[in-house]
């Protein structure tokens, strides 16, 4: 196998680790819907092997690929209910990355931006976000916002919010 090295999202190249394969196979098992459609400890090492045997040839490969991998191993190997676990799994952590990505997004636009040139920094009158402390209570307030959007509010509520159908007018933890 030449498999020896795995490149990060960010870039980063890390050692090749098999355990982080199988770990995600039995994290995704953990969740299947019923006893009858999860895996057993040796199904959960079939389809590691099927995966490592797929990308055997590489010597450098993503962390997209490998989760692709899985994908197609899972559903070749007929266990459909944890593929879609899997999907799930993969589907939120992608949520959560854009997400995190938005927040220091906004922070970057509340350190850097001017209050004339952006709005995030105009909407509440009595706070000059062009000085520390109006910086350091918009970043409160972001953070506050991001946090309850993404790990309080129930996901059906986060996306009517998101999409306008409901305004939530303080999204203040306390």
């Amino acid at each position: 196998m030449n498999l020896t090295k795995v490149r990060k999202r960010s870039g980063q190249k890390v050692s090749y680790d098999r355990e982080k394969i199988r770990n995600a196979i039995a994290g995704a098992n953990r969740d299947a819907s019923t006893p009858a459609d999860k895996l057993s400890a040796e199904d959960v090492e079939l389809v590691t092997d099927s995966v490592e045997q797929a990308l055997a040839e590489e010597e450098t490969v993503g962390v997209e690929e490998i989760q692709d991998q899985v994908e197609k191993s899972l559903m070749a190997h007929g266990f459909f209910d944890v593929a879609k676990q899997f999907i799930v799994y993969r589907q939120k952590h992608a949520q959560r990355r854009a997400a995190q990505k938005k927040l220091m997004d906004t922070y970057r636009d509340i350190f850097f931006a001017d209050s004339v040139d952006i709005d995030l920094k105009r909407d509440n009158a009595n706070i000059n976000t062009d000085a520390s402390m109006g910086i350091m209570l918009k970043l409160g307030a972001e953070s506050s916002k991001h946090f309850v959007d993404n790990y309080v509010l129930p996901e059906e509520f986060a996306v009517a919010d998101k999409e306008n159908w409901i305004h939530i007018h303080e999204k203040v933890v306390a």
